[in-house]
């Protein structure tokens, strides 16, 4: 079966759902969260990065700069096979809107939020698998863009491997990919048609997903490029 084909099946064999259905069998269901605050003792705290283990380090500096526009702060040479590099977007408004110099950013580096640490050791023998061939904790990275045709673009004149484009649709290999790096690999070789089918659901939630662009990074990570809101 086409792509298209397997959407379609999915799409008939996905509930049709009201968007709220707490308190049901019926899914989807949205359940909103709590308006009480959090404790006070954690006032402060922040989600300040997430890490990668990255297969060349180089590579994957390259990518997310020039691509994603993320700043290098530093490059930390640990040992003669040990980098540790943290990079980030400004932090001085939304990417672009304010300058900061590199000791800026590293002053302020445990004061940011949104950076990603790459994480790369030397070992010609070890090369670590991405969660789009070996599903495993991580799932994906999520930009928000102000214009995704000129990301779009801007992806493809840097050679990254797009595995859905805005208005269209991914290829049976791709939806393999993106089952894997959503958790529904095991699923999706063992129950194809409902694998599809939470596939589906899961796209068409994503706010502007016709414009939702999803590409890879040099290791294979996925990630989600959405239009602002």
């Amino acid at each position: 079966l086409l792509s298209s084909q397997l959407i379609s099946i999915a799409q008939s064999c996905a509930p049709q759902a009201p968007a709220n259905n707490t308190g049901s069998n019926q899914f989807p269901q949205l359940i909103p969260g709590s308006n009480e605050p959090a404790d006070p003792a954690t006032t402060g705290f922040v989600l300040n990065h997430f890490a990668l283990n990255v297969n060349n380090i180089t590579r994957s500096i390259d990518f997310y700069t020039k691509v994603f526009g993320m700043r290098l702060i530093f490059n930390f040479r640990a040992t003669e096979k040990l980098s540790i590099a943290y990079l980030a977007h400004s932090h001085g408004g939304k990417n672009g809107t304010a300058y900061q110099t590199v000791s800026e950013l590293n002053r302020n580096k445990n004061n940011m939020e949104g950076l990603i640490e790459l994480l790369h050791y030397d070992d010609p023998a070890e090369s670590l698998d991405p969660s789009t061939k070996a599903p495993n904790t991580f799932s994906h990275i999520g930009f928000v863009v102000p214009d995704p045709v000129k990301v779009e673009r801007r992806l493809n004149d840097y050679g990254a491997e797009i595995i859905k484009g805005i208005g269209g649709l991914p290829t049976d290999e791709n939806l393999e990919i993106i089952a894997n790096s959503y958790g529904l690999g095991n699923l999706f070789r063992t129950n194809r048609e409902e694998a599809i089918a939470i596939l589906t659901l899961l796209t068409k939630s994503v706010p502007g997903a016709n414009e939702t662009i999803y590409v890879l990074d040099p290791d294979g990570n996925f990630i989600e490029v959405q239009p602002q809101e």
